[in-house]
């Protein structure tokens, strides 16, 4: 009887353990790449801070940890030459887990040359700014 009163008590400790190592931690972004293009897993491809002239495409790549469906991941671009947003997206999240999530801003016209600012917003919150070029 003692033996199966220790036995229980060792797997329930045992599961509460696991369940404890298996909590997420706080949602955070870890990397933002501008990139050309993404892979099929939203990885970056190409990474670049410098455009060449008449690029339609510009991708960013944000390596996030944690994230859940309750949380809000945006990007907003800034045109710095003349301090106009001219972009904003938001990702959608179905499940929890950690990895990347690609944004892809596409101007037909092609970006006109300068600099850029992409604002990444973390729950509402400004995350990490980064800048690129396109020349």
């Amino acid at each position: 009887m003692k033996i199966k009163i220790v036995i229980s008590a060792l797997i329930i400790a045992f599961v509460f353990a696991s369940l404890i190592g298996c909590t997420l931690g706080p949602v955070e972004v870890e990397e933002i790449t501008v990139c050309k293009n993404v892979d099929s897993n939203y990885k970056p491809v190409d990474s670049t801070y410098v455009f060449p002239p008449e690029t339609t495409a510009i991708c960013l790549a944000v390596k996030i940890n944690n994230f859940t469906p309750k949380d809000k991941l945006s990007i907003t671009l800034i045109y710095l030459e003349t301090n106009d947003e001219i972009a904003k997206q938001e990702a959608d999240q179905e499940k929890s887990g950690s990895g990347y999530q690609s944004f892809k801003f596409i101007y037909n016209q092609g970006f006109p040359s300068g600099r850029y600012n992409a604002m990444i917003y973390l729950n509402n919150e400004l995350a990490e700014t980064v800048e690129f070029s396109v020349e």
